[in-house]
């Protein structure tokens, strides 16, 4: 056999010559149902359309003809490609078959080998068709993609150049002070410093993210205790935490498996998260940081993990954002620009990765978000 298994829908009102083209079709392994009538045919096609038809020209009631128009009138079953096989073998019958939408013609009495040969060959056309067609669309939504990481790119470039303009105007008024020879104000000095720190601080950003997506995240691996490193940011975020208004919450048990990592990136990851619980939930609120160990299942049976949680009771992600907070080229709403570019979360999760870790967020508007890391011990 020339071709996998293909499903066949056999038609014809007599019975003997569909048992004779099942036992061959079959012997070659291919599955076949088989009916009576043209009207049992599109019923069956409905239900679960065949890769290939088989249909007998003269039937009472329905013809062949009829039923290869009625496939073609049904966007569902127009692809079924059909193979005629008749008694009749005027050219004028053969010449109707095609014009109804028939893909070959079979004469009766018909050899084994021609049958098959014929069969095959209309199954691969076909299996080839459906391959291409889902390149094709595989292509359109490639190129969709494509124009909309464009789009976004360029709406983020635009943002960019509009967060590094606006901190420049302040260290602009310094310099126009000292080249007219005025001594600057204190407050424009501290206006002028801040304003270099923030634009500073964005463009280390971006080399950080570069770094990240290109994997040129050097990292330092040491033993890392968790109760001892997670106490110390607990223990910071709480005073940060109640200067704000905020309660702060840990629970981090003693015992905890050692990990391998980097404490300087991990450290950069927490504070990030930590620092976003702190924006974004109002006075009154809560933060919480929690630590306990996970065992791996299915191909991770046997792994243990570190789960690390951070929990606040702020504002949450909308739904249509919530599969984008990663992405370096979206920010949840562009008002938190002026508390960050919104680069932080797209390098935390570049950042676990390269530590073997994952880490994944929920949230529900109103009521608050978490994230979730799994960091191999």
């Amino acid at each position: 056999m020339l071709v996998p298994p293909a499903d066949l829908l056999l038609v014809d009102d007599n019975p003997t010559n569909l048992d004779l083209l099942t036992r061959v079709l079959k012997g070659n392994h291919h599955r076949v149902r088989t009916v009576t009538s043209g009207a049992m045919a599109l019923e069956a096609a409905r239900r679960q359309p065949p890769e290939l038809m088989l249909l007998d020209v003269s039937m009472p009631e329905m013809d062949g003809y009829q039923v290869c128009q009625a496939l073609a009138q049904q966007p569902a079953l127009a692809p079924i490609p059909v193979i005629f096989i008749s008694a009749l073998d005027d050219p004028l019958d053969k010449v109707k078959a095609f014009q109804v939408g028939g893909r070959d013609y079979i004469t009766k009495p018909f050899s084994t080998e021609e049958v098959l040969a014929r069969v095959e060959h209309h199954v691969s056309l076909g299996r080839l068709q459906k391959d291409l067609e889902r390149q094709n669309q595989a292509l359109l939504d490639a190129n969709l993609k494509l124009k909309e990481v464009h789009t976004l790119k360029a709406n983020f470039t635009a943002m960019l150049v509009h967060d590094i303009r606006s901190p420049l105007a302040g260290v602009g008024l310094m310099l126009d002070s000292l080249k007219e020879g005025v001594a600057p104000r204190p407050a424009l000095v501290a206006q002028a410093e801040q304003s270099f720190n923030q634009v500073r601080g964005l463009l280390d950003e971006m080399l950080e993210l570069h770094r990240s997506e290109h994997g040129q995240v050097p990292l330092e691996l040491q033993p890392i205790d968790p109760a001892h490193w997670l106490g110390g940011l607990a223990t910071a975020y709480d005073l940060r935490a109640a200067e704000s208004g905020r309660h702060f919450q840990a629970n981090i048990p003693e015992g905890l498996p050692e990990i391998r990592g980097d404490r300087a990136q991990l450290d950069r990851v927490m504070h990030n998260l930590l620092d976003n619980a702190l924006k974004f939930t109002p006075r009154g609120g809560a933060i919480r940081l929690e630590a306990a160990q996970d065992f791996g299942s299915g191909v991770e049976s046997g792994l243990r993990f570190l789960r690390i949680g951070v929990i606040d009771t702020g504002r949450g992600i909308p739904p249509d954002k919530l599969p984008f907070v990663f992405d370096p080229f979206r920010q949840t709403e562009r008002g938190d620009a002026d508390r960050g570019f919104g680069l932080g979360l797209a390098i935390v999760q570049r950042l676990v990765a390269a530590h073997q870790g994952q880490i994944r967020a929920q949230s529900q508007p109103g009521f608050g978000t978490s994230f979730t890391l799994h960091l191999p011990c």
